[in-house]
């Protein structure tokens, strides 16, 4: 199956942080593509090899990784039944993956297994990387669950606890032109109303740099060393964000898929619509998002594209 399409590049020649929420496409919350199986793999590695760094659970989350578990399973089984299986077993439900041939207890789970059982089970049978959003004492919304194994700049086992106001703390002007519409609009998600949004990053990838280390980047997307990166090694790395209430316990399930598009795969509306976008960018803007790494290439890249397209006509 190809990827759910992912939101292109808008172009937009002033630059501001905008929340771009839209109704989520409900019968897509979760999408398989013909990357699952080579992902599932980096899914298992990172878990075995980095546990600490991507999946962590604070005590309080216990019952809505619960309940996340038993969405996405539910979920999954509806939507793909040719991939997923429901039996039961005594009192317990199980989930069956026939692609991988992993086999989950969904309900009748003993509590005191663990915290983490269950949101390590929903992130091995989807492709989305999954939070769990709670609200504290003070109204606000913070972390208090997340498999997050394929981060961007930060590891889940820094910023476990974190509210979405510190969570976006390096992030320029997101405070001063949405943070407060970002809390009305958790405050006012209800189970009936899912929505979703979108964004991108550029990153730089090694020569034969393999998937794994692609995926995870903890660090940066730009490593400084690379500094004159083939087309071919600039990845536009795009997240669809997804956000549910989860009927029983209330708590936010906040969804993110990863897709990577290499900068000469990319259409040429969009890679117009990336040049003309970072052009608009302030410099302290350019300089977060890593353009002085990849931005003369990709520049360089479209002008070449331009002028080839000339040609042609």
């Amino acid at each position: 199956m190809a990827p759910y399409p992912a939101q292109p590049i808008k172009g937009r020649e002033r630059y501001r942080v905008l929340m771009d929420i839209r109704k989520l496409d409900a019968h897509n919350w979760l999408t398989l593509d013909k990357n699952y199986i080579d992902e599932h793999r980096v899914r298992t590695q990172l878990l075995q090899e980095k546990r600490e760094k991507v999946l962590r659970c604070l005590p309080e989350s216990i019952e809505p990784c619960q309940e996340a578990l038993e969405e996405v399973s539910d979920f999954l089984c509806e939507r793909f039944p040719n991939m997923f299986e429901m039996s039961r077993h005594n009192d317990q439900k199980f989930i069956k993956n026939h692609m991988t041939g992993d086999k989950f207890p969904v309900s009748g789970r003993d509590p005191n297994e663990g915290l983490t059982e269950a949101l390590e089970a929903a992130v091995r049978l989807a492709m989305e990387d999954l939070s769990i959003l709670m609200m504290n004492e003070e109204g606000e919304y913070y972390l208090a669950a997340s498999a997050s194994l394929f981060p961007t700049g930060w590891t889940v086992n820094q910023r476990i606890g974190w509210t979405i106001s510190q969570l976006h703390g390096p992030v320029p002007l997101w405070h001063q032109q949405v943070a407060s519409s970002v809390s009305k609009f958790l405050a006012r998600l209800t189970p009936t109303t899912p929505m979703e949004r979108s964004n991108y990053f550029v990153e730089i990838k090694a020569p034969n740099e393999n998937l794994t280390d692609i995926l995870y980047r903890p660090n940066s997307l730009c490593e400084k060393e690379l500094s004159n990166p083939r087309p071919s090694e600039i990845l536009i790395r795009r997240e669809r964000q997804t956000f549910r209430r989860l009927p029983r316990t209330g708590a936010i399930v906040f969804g993110v898929k990863t897709y990577l598009t290499p900068l000469d795969e990319l259409p040429m509306d969009e890679l117009e619509n990336l040049a003309k976008e970072m052009r608009s960018w302030p410099d302290y803007v350019g300089e977060y998002k890593g353009r002085d790494v990849w931005g003369a290439k990709v520049l360089e890249y479209h002008r070449q594209r331009v002028g080839e397209e000339k040609i042609e006509e």
